[in-house]
């Protein structure tokens, strides 16, 4: 299937009710068909990887497809570039949530780039550093708690000094 076949096949399976759904969520979309997660997973089996439309879907801007791109992306030929890209592009915790946990913990970038977006100022962004660090905790059995824990505290503590640098100096009591 091409990217315009993808989009036909969602949106036959999308449903107003599942869009309402989102919103009970907390998910927020400016273009969304409703499908289901669930059938999501079930056309990923059937595409397999394929990173080419992975890159078209996203460029969509569908909800749904940005998310069957995490799922058919190949994070061996992710790049900087589309790490940055696509995080600026994370329009709620969903589309940025299922990026990080299937497609961008597994790059060899996963690292660098929560060390990075944690001092963002950009909300989704900023998610995506910390949804990262849990995703490789998890995901990354070899890796020493103890990396996790310290990626973890430097983290908090960049996020913490940017919003003071944020919000001004502090006034004396």
């Amino acid at each position: 299937m091409d990217a315009n076949e993808v989009l036909t096949w969602l949106k036959r399976r999308g449903t107003r009710r599942t869009v309402e759904g989102m919103a009970r969520y907390g998910i927020e979309a400016e273009r969304a068909f409703g499908v289901p997660m669930g059938t999501l997973l079930s056309l990923r089996k059937r595409l397999g990887k394929d990173h080419g439309l992975a890159t078209a879907l996203w460029d969509s801007g569908w909800y749904e497809a940005r998310l069957l791109a995490a799922l058919v992306g190949d994070p061996q030929r992710v790049t900087r570039r589309q790490m940055n890209t696509w995080a600026a592009g994370f329009e709620n915790w969903g589309d940025c949530d299922t990026v990080c946990f299937h497609l961008f913990d597994r790059t060899p970038f996963a690292w660098e780039k929560a060390r990075q977006w944690s001092t963002s100022p950009r909300e989704f962004v900023k998610r995506a550093a910390f949804v990262l660090m849990a995703c490789l905790a998890l995901h990354e059995k070899a890796a020493a708690d103890k990396k996790s824990l310290r990626e973890l505290a430097s983290a908090k503590v960049r996020s913490q000094l940017a919003r003071r640098a944020q919000s001004g100096p502090a006034t004396p009591r």
